[in-house]
This record gives structure tokens, sequence and C-alpha cells, in this order.
């Protein structure tokens, strides 16, 4: 496999959403909805839109209509989001989100020096190439004149986080910015008979494995599946795995007779029956969070993303290992998943962090939904917003008092030698003999 930029470090990938930016955005721009929506006699009381997610460009939809812009992020802060919601002193703590450096405990020193490198990049990379792109390409589509999309961004109302302290820890964040939790989550449904007698049947306990829907089974190489079915048929447990059955049979997969595949799982069903014991996951936030909200242990093998993030606070707060996938062999399964089920710790950490998880004045549902209107209510409730949304970014970080610190600094510091080279220099004259007489 060829090794890119990207895979180096994170800073060479900063380009990545203006590049899918780059290719949906006019497609957007031009097609049907959006002009239907643009040219009609419409009319809103707020625009609610998921911005950061290489979509910022339809934060022109609230100077379109007047209307306040809510913004949705189901994967938590980035860097835009701190920065456009003047929290961007949070770099400080908070590291990059597709890094692999915890949320919930300080950064060592090189840690910090990595996440300021890269979310100082981000900030500058989209404030100069990035937006003034796509303000080109605002312009070229939408008659003008039009605010700068930076601008646009600084206007937005109140940006609603997927986020809990039992995932990702504690975040001081201003008022417009609110978090919210298993918004996704519904009371489980009843499993189907079937699946409800082979859990039932498990004395030894159910393990659900799943990497969720984007990485199908077609795309693990086979010397992994060969991995994790040697390992599964050596434990006493019952294994669920959401996988494509056809595609193991058709590949001629020995599948061991305590596993069971399925294409689907009702994975909040099965995750909250009591048997289940262990969840094998990419670790995606959903995923996270529906385990931690039914207290089952987790063993997770990130992808990309916040994955990595996810199962790095897992296993700092004790209810998770992360196994990467590179490193996954039958003894390394065997062994994660002995570790897990053997130390009573995993389930007893899990089982805090879902009574923390689960403890809320109101549900995020209703949270969302009060603050929306509260938007609507208020104008745009622009009051909660502190001044650091306005601030340039050379003054957010005291640059501009640093140059000046700087420059008086220098200017003692060379006033004072050039002081003391005086003083020498009258001195040595003072002391140099004169010259005798002619005689």
């Amino acid at each position: 496999m060829e090794h890119s930029f990207e895979q180096w470090h994170a800073i060479f990938s900063i380009s990545l959403w203006k590049k899918m930016a780059d290719a949906r955005i006019p497609k957007l721009l031009e097609s049907s909805v959006f002009q239907d929506l643009y040219n009609g006699d419409n009319k809103f009381d707020l625009i609610f839109t998921e911005l950061f997610f290489g979509q910022e460009a339809l934060v022109v939809l609230g100077h379109i209509f007047n209307a306040p812009v809510v913004t949705y992020s189901s994967y938590g802060y980035d860097t835009e989001i701190l920065r456009y919601s003047g929290a961007m002193n949070a770099v400080a703590y908070l590291p990059w989100k597709d890094s692999s450096y915890p949320t919930v405990h300080p950064s060592s020193l090189l840690e910090r020096l990595d996440n300021a490198l890269i979310s100082f990049a981000v900030m500058l990379f989209n404030e100069y190439w990035y937006f003034p792109d796509h303000d080109a390409l605002l312009a070229k589509h939408l008659p003008g004149p039009l605010p700068r999309v930076t601008d646009m961004l600084r206007n937005v109302s109140l940006f609603i986080l997927t986020a809990n302290t039992a995932v990702d820890g504690a975040k001081l964040f201003p008022p417009n910015v609110i978090e919210i939790s298993g918004i996704h989550m519904k009371e489980p449904e009843p499993l189907d008979k079937d699946l409800e007698r082979i859990m039932n049947k498990a004395k030894d306990g159910v393990i659900f494995f799943s990497y969720g829907s984007l990485l199908t089974t077609n795309l693990v190489r086979k010397e992994i599946l060969h991995a994790y079915l040697s390992a599964f048929k050596e434990l006493p447990q019952t294994i669920l795995w959401k996988a494509d059955s056809s595609y193991l049979n058709s590949s001629n997969f020995n599948i061991p007779e305590n596993v069971h595949i399925r294409s689907w799982f009702d994975q909040k069903s099965v995750l909250a029956h009591p048997n289940c014991v262990l969840f094998m996951t990419h670790g995606g936030v959903s995923s996270t969070m529906e385990a931690i909200r039914y207290a089952v242990p987790v063993i997770g093998t990130p992808f990309y993303g916040d994955q990595k993030n996810n199962m790095v606070n897992a296993e700092y707060l004790g209810y998770g290992l992360q196994l990467a996938y590179l490193n996954i062999t039958r003894e390394s399964l065997t062994w994660a998943i002995n570790t897990v089920l053997g130390d009573s710790r995993f389930k007893e950490n899990i089982g805090k962090a879902s009574k923390v998880f689960t403890d809320k004045p109101m549900s995020s549902l209703d949270t969302a939904i009060y603050w929306i209107e509260y938007v609507i209510r208020h104008e745009g409730a622009h009051h909660l917003k502190p001044l650091t949304v306005h601030m340039p970014w050379y003054q957010l970080f005291f640059l501009d008092v640093f140059v000046i610190c700087a420059a008086i600094i220098f200017v003692v510091v060379y006033l004072f030698v050039k002081l003391v080279l005086f003083l020498c220099r009258k001195r040595v004259i003072g002391r140099k003999p004169l010259k005798p007489k002619n005689q």
C-alpha cells in the first residue's frame, strides 16, 4: 500500500474538507431543490443545519432568509466550532478531534505542541484559503453583495454538539454552545424470537461485534477475518456479529457454532439485554454512547475521525480497551477479550459512566428544543456569544501583546547594552596614559 502525506501527520490532511466541499457545494447550489428554495416566497423563523462537515457555505441560508442559524454537530467539537463559537482558547486542553490524545486528562508538552500546530494550521488555512474560495463560489451562484463566509459563521446563534462528560470529559464552553447526548436513543425494541432465544440461552454471556454501517465485511482483510473466527471459536460466549453472511459463506470461511451472523441487528436492543457482556466496536460516538447507556464494556478498533479519541478516552476511563486494526491477531483478540471480561473493574467503571450519562435535568431532545425556541424568542440570542467570536486570531492568542512586550524588552536590552558599552569605552579612555611631551 502506498503511503500518502496524510499518513505521516494530520497537518497534511487539513484540506480534506475543502476538497469535499469544492466537489459538493457547487452541485448543491445548482440543484433544483436549492434554486426552488432560493427563488420561492419562503420565510423562516430559524435555519437549522449541520455546517461543519464541509458544508460551511450553507451558512448563507441565514443571510438569504434573514433568520438566525443554529448548527448541529453529530461528532462534537472541532477546531472550526471552537473558533466560531468563541472557544478557540480550548485548544490548550482539547486535542485535535482526529488525534489519539484523550480529552479526559492533561496532555503532555509534546502533545500540546502537536495540537497547537494542527489547530492553528487549520484555523489559518480556513480563514485565508478555504473560506475565501467559497466566498467566490457563493458570489458566482448567488447575487450579491454577500458577507464573507467567516463573518456569517461568526453570526451563528447556537452550536448544539453531540457530547457527554462520560464520553469525552468536561469542557469549558461559552453559553452559545449546548451539549446533548443520546438524542437518537429510544426505548429498545423487543428482540425477535430467534434472537431472544439465542441471547437467553447464552449462560456465559453474549459478545456483540459490529463495525457500524460504513465499513463492510469485504473491505476487511481476510487474515483478520480468520483471526476473529479463530478467536471466537475458543470462547465460551455466544457471538453476535453484524457482517455480510453471504460474503463470509461464499469465501469459504469456517463459521464456529457459537457465532451468529446477520447483516443487521437492532444494536440498542442487543446491548440492553442483560446477557450482553461485551461490545466490540469501531468506536463511533453513537456506538460509544449506546455502550455507556447500557453499561456494556467495549473493545474498540478505531479507523478514522473521532473514533480514535473515543476509544482512547474509554481506555483511560477504564471501561474499554483499544485494539489497533493492524495489530489484530487471534492471540491479541483472545487477550483483549479475556482481559475485559476477566477484570470486574471494566464493568464497574462503565456502570459509573452510565449513571453520569443518564443523570440529566431533562432529555437531550427537550434540551435541544428549549434552546432552539430560546434563539427564536430572543431574535438570534446573540447576547450568548462571548467577545472572542469577533476577535482576530492574533488578539485571541495575545500575539499583539506578545509582540509589543517583545519589542519593549528588545529596546530596553538594546539600550542597556549600548549604555554598558558606552560606559566601558569611557572608562577605558579615561585610563589611557597621556603621551609624554617631545623633549
